[in-house]
């Protein structure tokens, strides 16, 4: 047997001829502004592979630099332009969000390699205000009564209330385009609700649920706060990728039949659905803490494993309003002062999460 010593040296030498087979590329970015464009300019030490694409919904801008011994090492971007960084196997991926939108032209210069992506003040553009399209789901109904609560309240009906409140707020204030699951007592598949929010091509997903308390916490309090879980987005990419007519949903610029896009449109769909969702979440809890006085838990993004949560590409959130089975809760969700206090605390979280003012 071989001394540990040599043993460890023989490793440090493969990594440092592993290193030297395969040198790193890093990556600065920058940007210079100009009157009719924004340019970013990534400055690469050696000629990079790279794809550029625009996501529609919600707007963002994709950047991969393919290659796996890419680095981003520094970003400077101008204000109203944030960004994300993603690695994968494949490279490292940029994913810019800018407060309106632009054309888009990417280019490569040498001497020293960069890539240039201009972001251009297309005045077309500008178009009027567009409305925010936001789905209201009110959980169960029909068949499905969903919990029964104190003396018999029926979750189904306290969903519906709250929710009908919520699209009458968001309707009232003229930004936004509503589309509710059901507006009466009737079933609809889970699956169904999903759909609903990928046709319409919504820009958010709000499923209003009541929870029953478990029996080791009979008088539990509060609401909670669910997104997306990672294994549930992992389940529905695998399903994107392979099956097509589902795909076919989700893209509506290219061939859906092209398997390597399909597999690019999904990671990054579900990206956007973490993230995204996680930030609302945020924002959701503190307007409930702040407006209702109330406890609020925001349960993160690695317990929800719901299927109307698995909506590629649009920021969704399940709300459990409160405990249906505590007597205490129950008064309050039956009472339509409540509901509407709650659904109006909702819809002030909504125009935060959109950056708008309150009317």
């Amino acid at each position: 047997m071989l001394p540990r010593s040599l043993i460890i040296s023989k490793v440090l030498l493969l990594l440092v001829c592993a290193s030297l087979s395969f040198p790193l590329n890093f990556v600065k970015v920058r940007y210079g502004l100009h009157k009719d464009k924004v340019r970013v300019v990534f400055d690469l030490q050696k000629k990079t592979k790279y794809r550029v694409f625009v996501l529609k919904r919600p707007y963002r801008i994709v950047i991969d630099l393919l290659g796996r011994e890419v680095r981003i090492k520094r970003v400077r971007l101008p204000k109203g332009i944030s960004y994300r960084l993603g690695k994968h196997s494949w490279g490292r991926r940029i994913v810019l969000k800018p407060k309106r939108r632009f054309s888009v032209k990417a280019f490569t210069l040498s001497n020293p390699h960069r890539i240039v992506v201009d972001l251009l003040k297309d005045k077309k553009i500008k178009v009027k205000p567009r409305k925010f399209t936001v789905v209201v789901d009110a959980g169960h109904g029909g068949r499905d009564p969903g919990a029964i609560g104190w003396r018999g309240l029926k979750e189904k009906w306290v969903n519906l209330q709250i929710a009908k409140y919520l699209a009458y707020y968001l309707k009232k204030d003229g930004r936004f385009k509503v589309i509710m699951t059901r507006r009466g007592d009737y079933f609809i598949p889970l699956s169904e609700r999903a759909k609903i929010a990928i046709k319409s091509k919504a820009n958010l997903f709000i499923s209003i649920h009541s929870d029953a308390a478990p029996k080791r916490r009979p008088y539990a309090r509060g609401t909670q706060i669910f997104a997306l879980s990672y294994k549930g987005a992992r389940q529905k990419k695998r399903q994107m990728v392979n099956d097509l007519s589902y795909a076919s949903l989700i893209i509506n610029d290219g061939n859906p039949r092209n398997r390597k896009l399909r597999v690019i449109i999904s990671d990054l769909a579900f990206r956007v659905t973490l993230e995204e969702s996680v930030d609302f979440a945020k924002i959701l809890a503190r307007e409930l803490r702040r407006t209702l006085k109330r406890e609020v838990r925001f349960k993160g993004i690695r317990r929800a494993n719901f299927a109307v949560l698995k909506t590629p590409g649009i920021p969704s959130v399940l709300i459990e309003t409160g405990f249906i089975t505590n007597p205490y809760e129950a008064k309050r969700l039956r009472s339509r002062n409540f509901q509407r206090r709650f659904a109006y605390a909702v819809y002030k979280a909504v125009l935060r999460y959109f950056n708008l003012s309150e009317r």
